[in-house]
């Protein structure tokens, strides 16, 4: 069992709330977590017991741990730290699409009609052939 400061606690849940999701390496040797300054033992710790609350989601890719704080995740960590409801996590937030306005739309030759399967290949053979019988 590992005793964690009130302080390192109440870094790891401010930090934690500001970004929804939190990544730690698994390498419980490291001195200090990168984001939050408080070893890295601790902050797994931490976080494995919100796990065990159902509070937090984990996916473990490529010796990393990445836990998703849940709704409910959400309000335990403020009634924790004494914060109002106007504090939400970054991945809870809806992200602009405007990026999807500013691309221009790809069209064929044909008007409306997109390239089809091969893409443009300029005109046919059997038009080149009647252009040129006709001049």
């Amino acid at each position: 069992m590992v005793q964690v400061k009130r302080q390192d606690r109440r870094k790891v849940y401010e930090y934690l709330l500001m970004e929804g999701v939190i990544v730690i390496k698994k390498d419980m040797a490291l001195p200090l977590h990168s984001e939050t300054g408080v070893k890295n033992l601790e902050v797994w710790m931490l976080l494995r017991s919100l796990r065990d609350k159902k509070l937090v989601d984990l996916v473990f890719s490529w010796q990393y741990y990445y836990y998703y704080l849940k709704a409910e995740g959400v309000k335990y960590v403020r009634d924790k730290l004494g914060i109002v409801e106007d504090v939400i996590p970054a991945t809870f937030k809806k992200a602009d699409k405007k990026f999807e306005e500013d691309v221009p739309e790809r069209r064929g030759p044909r008007g409306n009609k997109p390239f089809g399967r091969g893409g443009n290949r300029g005109p046919r053979r059997a038009e080149e052939q009647t252009e040129t019988a006709q001049q």
